[in-house]
């Protein structure tokens, strides 16, 4: 109970930053896995380490190729890090799962807001008819390539807007604990 308290806190300090900054400080998230290493070894001995540190590794693992790639910023992945420290591999998994969910809707409702969502949307569309185009053959797949340029990359086109992912990992947090670190069922 003591680490939810301690990741939420950590989580909401986090969202402050980052939408009134658009940062995330490195004091917060490293504090954050140094009291979620600490309280793991005070709750749970070497046992309790170790999965502490098993979650921060899979926390900062999840999102390293969205962070090399340039898609979220170091501070996210740094704060799901944190988030693994302190509630283990399965809360930083969840988290993520979750929160990929929200910073989809989050994202989708800035588009919309700014009249780029259906743009966005054909985009990706002739990006994985190209893709499947590519991998079926015949004239099935000759006629998902033609559905773009010819000799025009299938591309997904960049927004330009930005969204504070601290957010959709906080929401995702939050739904994780709240689910019991587990699938909702509908």
């Amino acid at each position: 109970m003591l680490q939810v308290c301690v990741a939420s806190l950590i989580a909401a300090i986090a969202v402050w930053f980052d939408c009134r900054e658009r940062r995330i400080p490195n004091p917060l998230v490293f504090t954050g896995m140094t009291v979620g290493l600490i309280m793991g070894l005070a709750f749970g001995g070497i046992e309790g380490l170790g999965r502490s540190c098993l979650g921060m590794i899979v926390g900062v693992g999840i999102l390293f190729i969205p962070f090399s790639l340039g898609w979220i910023g170091a501070g996210d992945a740094k704060l799901l890090g944190a988030i693994g420290a302190l509630l283990g591999a399965r809360g930083a998994a969840f988290s993520m799962l979750y929160g990929a969910i929200a910073g989809g809707l989050m994202s989708a409702i800035v588009l919309l807001r700014h009249g780029r969502l259906g743009l966005f949307v054909m985009s990706c569309l002739t990006w994985v008819a190209g893709l499947i185009g590519r991998i079926v053959p015949g004239t099935i797949g000759r006629s998902l390539r033609n559905l773009r340029q010819v000799g025009v990359p299938a591309q997904i086109l960049n927004s330009g807007l930005a969204v504070p992912y601290s957010v959709a990992i906080s929401i995702g947090m939050v739904i994780a604990i709240a689910t019991g670190f587990s699938v909702i069922r509908l």
